[in-house]
C-alpha cells in the first residue's frame, strides 16, 4: 500500500526543512563561541583576564600574577619562575599593589598605580621600593 501525499504536503514538508536547516546554521557560531568558552585552557595559561602587557611576552592578569611567555618550552610562567629558569632567584610576586591597581607597566620591575605612585623593583634588595611620585 503506498502512501499519496499531495501538492501541499511536498510543499510544508520542504518549508519545515529549510527552516530547520536555517535554525541550525544560525545556532552554528553561538555553538562554537560556546565550545571556545568552555574548553579548558592548556596547563602554565595565565589564570583570570588578562589586564595589561609588558615588555615582549609579558602580561598582568587580573589576579595579580605576572606571567611570561617563555618560547623554548612553549608555555607561560610566572616572572619568579621565569627567572629561576635562568638561575636568578626573585622574589617579585606579590605586587606590592592590587593588580587592579596597576595602570601602567613597564617592564617586570616599574609600574605606576591609577593613584600615580611609583613603584620600582630594585634587584639589589630583591624588593619593591615605592617612589611616590614626581614633584609638582
Amino acid at each position: 500500500m503506498a502512501i499519496r501525499f499531495g501538492r501541499r504536503s511536498h510543499v510544508a514538508l520542504g518549508l519545515f526543512v529549510c527552516l530547520g536547516l536555517a535554525a541550525a546554521l544560525a545556532a552554528a557560531p553561538w555553538a562554537a563561541a560556546q565550545s571556545k568558552s568552555t574548553a579548558a585552557k592548556p596547563a602554565g595559561t595565565p589564570a583570570g583576564n588578562i589586564l595589561l602587557a609588558w615588555g615582549v611576552g609579558g602580561v598582568l592578569s587580573a589576579d595579580g600574577n605576572l606571567w611570561q611567555y617563555r618560547p623554548e618550552k612553549s608555555k607561560w610562567v610566572t616572572i619568579d619562575e621565569s627567572f629561576r629558569m635562568d638561575g636568578e632567584q626573585r622574589k617579585v610576586l606579590p605586587l606590592p599593589v592590587a593588580a587592579r591597581d596597576v595602570q601602567f607597566m613597564q617592564g617586570f620591575g616599574f609600574l605606576v598605580t591609577r593613584n600615580g605612585t611609583a613603584w620600582l623593583y630594585d634587584l639589589d634588595q630583591n624588593r619593591w621600593r615605592s617612589l611616590g611620585s614626581p614633584p609638582r
